[in-house]
């Protein structure tokens, strides 16, 4: 990364992280002590955060202004796969009755763009925007999946493969093998590698533009691993991808 970065714009950036961090609201002195800097310093970025939209300030909180929500939604639909994708996530989530999700990979990481609930859904914080390591779901793996080996290898090197459970993959020959089976197979596994007592099974989506995606569908083991569910929730998730492939090339 280029050391050619302005640290004004990295504060902002840390105090509007901060503000997520600290449930989605917080004071001057709450964020000084949780970022280790200055109340004065803290206060000047929010002041020009404010003027901005990018925080609303109610009795001395500060929580995340809908402006950036402006910014969340050309970045979520700049391309067009979203608008494309996320009819066809919410019937996934009618279908199966479960989480249903769609994911596009950013600076190495997955960002869900797209979550819909069905009638038996666990919410296990897939909210739209928070970012994930892809190694350690099955719908993350499902995008690498779509990567030539040598930017596996790059994402590797840059954010590694820590564990989320103890069933998370941590070792890179083990994922790569992994890969190659989701490859030949065309359907990926969450087998409590991020989530202890909860399955994810996630199909890679064929996209135009610099965005790889996947879908998914995300139970308790218990439910969704079991064969015939298993195996009618691999239909849900094909039929559901190849509607958005189609639309897409249309």
């Amino acid at each position: 990364m280029s050391d050619d970065r302005v640290r004004a714009t990295e504060t902002s950036i840390r105090i509007l992280e901060a503000i997520v961090e600290l449930d989605g609201e917080a004071g001057i002195t709450e964020l000084a002590g949780h970022l280790s800097v200055a109340k004065s310093t803290i206060f000047k970025h929010l002041n020009t955060l404010e003027s901005n939209g990018l925080v609303v300030e109610t009795d001395d909180r500060y929580r995340i202004g809908l402006r950036a929500l402006e910014f969340g939604g050309y970045a979520q639909r700049y391309d067009g796969v979203y608008d494309t994708a996320y009819p066809e996530v919410r019937q996934l989530a009618e279908d199966s009755g479960e989480l249903a999700n769609l994911m596009f990979e950013e600076g190495g990481k997955g960002v869900y763009v797209y979550t819909a609930e069905g009638p038996k859904a666990v919410d296990i914080n897939t909210q739209t925007g928070r970012r994930v390591y892809l190694h350690a779901t099955g719908i993350g793996k499902a995008i690498l999946s779509t990567l030539p080996d040598e930017r596996i290898e790059e994402i590797i090197d840059t954010h590694g493969l820590p564990a989320a459970t103890d069933h998370t993959i941590t070792d890179s020959g083990r994922l790569f093998d992994e890969i190659e089976q989701i490859r030949r197979e065309g359907i990926a596994y969450d087998r409590e590698e991020s989530v202890e007592g909860m399955a994810c099974l996630a199909r890679p989506l064929s996209v135009p533009g610099p965005r790889p995606a996947a879908i998914s569908v995300t139970g308790p083991a218990s439910r969704v691993m079991t064969g015939e569910t298993e195996q009618q929730l691999r239909t849900y998730l094909d039929q559901a991808g190849n509607v958005i492939e189609l639309n897409l090339k249309g």
